[in-house]
């Protein structure tokens, strides 16, 4: 049994992780370069693994530093399971051996119990036209630091609209099945002080569908995220901001978990070993792959195939 878990990164989400592992009852060790006044803080993580052997390791330092992290971890010959925050990494070329390890990736939505319900009740239908909107504006994301020193505004640091919302990547490409091939728009509004793109629109053709809209921006002042998908019985819609899911007029569903909550139950999932609704590795690596022909279509202004 699994009673000590080290967290790699002390960012927002790295501490948000620590909070909820340590409400589960367990033993959490801080790796972070930074001075922290904590007993439980380690500069290194080779020490920390090799003090704690076995530990549920969860990597949430910044995406372009996640390839370094996970080739330490593999060196260390650690056995544990590991969670890695979205995205996997900021490129699929990155060359990063991680095969025999026990790794999955913090799609943390597929928790959210009405992904789980429309996900139920798209089975056995026809999908035909889908529309899947994100929007938030940037400078309320996190109150608490100023909005340009952040990740997600920063290139370098593997932030930008693609790979911060990648969630829905995730959550069309396990709902919906593959993705065939694309045409993309994506830039900057000139209204945010970042150096990546805050707005992109993608066409998508998939295998198992026949046409979709993504359209994910950090401009939204309302925020909005939705999943609408029209089908041979109708229309079913998800609005994560009101909690509701329906199929045509009706409420089949109305949840409105909070964010600790989900990652509360993906935390439970991998300690219980029950991978059923985890992204794995090889998942992660896709959404990466997909953000990168997202941003080749959009460059060239030509489809794309997937």
């Amino acid at each position: 049994m699994i009673n000590t878990a080290i967290v790699v990164g002390y960012g927002s989400i790295g501490k948000r992780h620590v909070s909820i592992l340590e409400k589960l009852g367990l033993n959490v060790i801080i790796v972070s370069r930074r001075e922290l006044n904590k007993k439980n803080h380690y500069s290194r993580l080779d020490e920390a693994i090799q003090r704690y052997p076995g530990a549920y390791i969860v990597i949430a330092d910044e995406t372009a530093r996640h390839a370094d992290t996970l080739g330490n971890i593999n060196t260390s010959e650690h056995k544990g399971p590991i969670l890695v925050e979205k995205p996997l990494f900021h490129s699929s070329s990155v060359s990063n051996d991680i095969k025999e390890m026990d790794v999955c990736v913090g799609y943390v939505l597929r928790f959210h119990p009405l992904i789980k319900l429309l996900r139920s009740r798209l089975k056995g239908k026809r999908i035909d036209v889908v529309e899947v909107v994100a929007g938030q504006y940037l400078p309320t994301w996190r109150p608490d630091r100023d909005y340009r020193d952040s990740y997600s505004s920063s290139r370098n640091r593997g932030g930008g609209v693609v790979r911060d919302l990648s969630h829905e990547i995730d959550l069309m490409l396990w709902l919906l099945g593959p993705w065939l091939r694309i045409s993309a728009t994506l830039g900057k509004s000139g209204s945010l002080e970042i150096d990546t793109e805050d707005f992109c629109q993608v066409l998508v053709e998939g295998e198992e569908f026949k046409t979709a809209i993504l359209s994910i921006n950090y401009l939204d002042r309302i925020p909005r995220r939705s999943i609408t998908i029209q089908c041979d019985t109708g229309t079913i819609s998800l609005d994560f901001i009101k909690g509701t899911l329906r199929e045509n007029k009706e409420i089949i569903g109305h949840m409105l978990p909070n964010k600790d909550e989900l990652y509360r139950y993906q935390h439970e999932a991998i300690l219980k070993g029950n991978k059923n609704d985890l992204c794995s590795s090889r998942e992660g690596i896709d959404v990466v792959y997909i953000c990168e022909k997202i941003e080749l279509a959009a460059a060239s202004g030509s489809w794309k195939t997937i």
